[in-house]
Parts: structure tokens; C-alpha cells; sequence
């Protein structure tokens, strides 16, 4: 939220190669660029005072209502853009943008069976859907950061 990204050990071992790493880190700057930390909070100041003013504060339902309603859809089109300015932070960098691709992959792979309509991240079939639709297949591995032998010789001592 302050415009920090931190990266440890853990994610460094999920990705494959760096153009992978990179694509994780260009999706989190992507967040504070679109500044979507400050527009949540603003968001959420504003729904609290509403339901505040209503009276209906203290309502378990109505704040999940109002969840449901304004901040899970906010939340998945705040991812899909992050995607979007990752794609275009790693490639401005000279990364392959094959690299956000596979890094999705190891998502879908790992995902959880919550439905569609309670998460707060799109469906990461649907991200790959749409990075596919955006990175040109004639240039998707060109670019930097898609040696994984080297990548994991440079990482083993972390």
C-alpha cells in the first residue's frame, strides 16, 4: 500500500526463471500504480459511513451483501489491470512476456475450488484467457529471463 514490493524466499522458488519472477513483481506495481490500496480504502470509508448511517452497521448479512456487491467485482477487474500493467512493466523491461503465462500456469495449478462469484481475483483460467489475448504469439518468447537452469543455479543458495 505504500509503494513497497516485497519479494521473499518463496516466491522466488515458484518461478521458474526470472521472466516469471518479473511478471509477479510487474503485476504488484501494477497495483500501486493504478493506486488500487487507496482506492479500496476510500471505497471502504464511504460503504462504512453508509452503513453507518443506516443504522445498519451491526448486520453480519448486509455487510456480506455489500462485499458480495461492491468489492469482490471491484477486487477482480483491480487484478485484471495489475495483469496488464505487469505484462507491460516486464516487456518495457525486456522480458519475455511468455514469463507471465507460466507463472499463471503454476496459479491454476495450485488454485482453490471457491466459486467464482466469492473470490476476490478472477477465475486464473480467465487471467491466462485474457494475457493470451494481449501478448502477440510472434514475440511471446522474446525477450529476457527465460533460462531456468540458470535462473535456479543463481537462486540455489537462497
Amino acid at each position: 500500500m505504500g509503494g513497497y514490493v516485497y519479494v521473499n524466499k518463496g516466491l522466488i522458488a515458484a518461478a521458474d526463471n526470472e521472466a516469471e519472477l518479473a511478471s509477479v513483481i510487474g503485476h504488484e506495481i501494477g497495483h500501486i500504480a493504478a493506486r488500487h490500496s487507496i482506492e479500496h480504502m476510500r471505497e471502504s470509508a464511504v460503504k462504512q459511513g453508509l452503513l453507518s448511517a443506516a443504522g445498519l452497521d451491526r448486520s453480519d448479512a448486509v455487510q456480506i451483501g455489500v462485499e458480495l456487491a461492491v468489492s469482490r467485482p471491484n477486487g477482480r477487474s483491480d487484478e485484471l489491470e495489475a495483469d496488464r500493467f505487469g505484462l507491460n512493466n516486464m516487456t518495457k523491461a525486456q522480458y519475455a512476456p511468455v514469463g507471465i503465462l507460466g507463472f499463471m500456469q503454476k496459479l491454476l495449478q495450485v488454485g482453490g475450488s471457491t466459486p467464482s462469484f466469492l473470490n476476490t481475483h478472477p477465475a486464473t483460467s480467465e487471467r491466462i484467457k485474457i494475457l493470451k489475448e494481449l501478448i502477440d504469439p510472434q514475440t511471446a518468447n522474446i525477450g529476457d529471463g527465460l533460462d531456468n537452469r540458470a535462473y535456479k543455479s543463481r537462486i540455489s543458495s537462497l
